[in-house]
């Protein structure tokens, strides 16, 4: 994963995180673009060491590093040059607690969420490729949560097809979900994190949206 992808995909977890460590919204603007920007310019997954086992450990442990500089600092740097641009449009605070005792498991959550909608995204564009959209629209609900999805002869109706057939695709969208999922949850533990590592992390990210952390 190129290094602004990863500033462009992760920013939202990191920008939650300040906020719930208790730092203020303009703060966190500003902090969450130079760690991002100091980021990219440093190399990027390149200096995720093994031993901190992800990228979602090693920008956990930045940010509050970085937020402890910057109290004992006691500064605010004018964001512009040496920044990453952030979609600010797309901040919605109103879910984040100001509270330091859940930030860790809130952070988390948001990082599991940002893996999902990710692999979700890639997924949608490879069944638009195929010229199979509507499709995916139909099942996407039901990939997260089983219960979600409408009775497979509804669905069969609106693509006059059979029970079986809506089976079979609900059966392959999902393992290709799976797949996409590992995919970007391998993304963010770098090449040298074997196969088991990438199952362990994805197993503790989909317990974290099940069970709330």
């Amino acid at each position: 994963m190129a290094r602004e992808e990863v500033c462009a995909a992760y920013w939202p977890p990191v920008y939650s995180y300040f906020r719930a460590l208790g730092c203020g919204r303009e703060d966190a603007l500003d902090l969450t673009s130079e760690l991002l920007a100091d980021f990219c310019e440093g190399g990027g997954l390149e200096r995720v060491e093994p031993a901190v086992g992800s990228l979602r450990s090693y920008l956990r442990t930045t940010t509050r590093h970085r937020l402890l500089n910057f109290r004992r600092d006691c500064s605010v740097r004018k964001r512009g040059g040496g920044t990453f641009h952030l979609p600010i449009e797309e901040l919605d605070d109103t879910t984040v607690p100001a509270d330091p005792a859940v930030a860790d498991a809130f952070y988390d959550r948001q990082w599991a969420w940002t893996i999902v909608r990710r692999a979700m995204d890639r997924l949608a564009a490879s069944y638009e490729a195929r010229g199979k959209g509507r499709l995916f629209t139909a099942l996407k609900a039901g990939l997260i949560s089983p219960d979600a999805l409408k009775p497979y002869a509804e669905i069969g109706a609106e693509f006059s097809v059979g029970e079986a057939q809506i089976k079979l695709e609900v059966h392959r969208a999902r393992k290709r979900f799976a797949d996409t999922l590992r995919t970007e949850v391998a993304a963010t533990l770098g090449p040298e994190h074997a196969a088991p590592v990438v199952e362990t992390e994805l197993r503790y990210l989909l317990k974290v949206l099940a069970y709330g952390g």
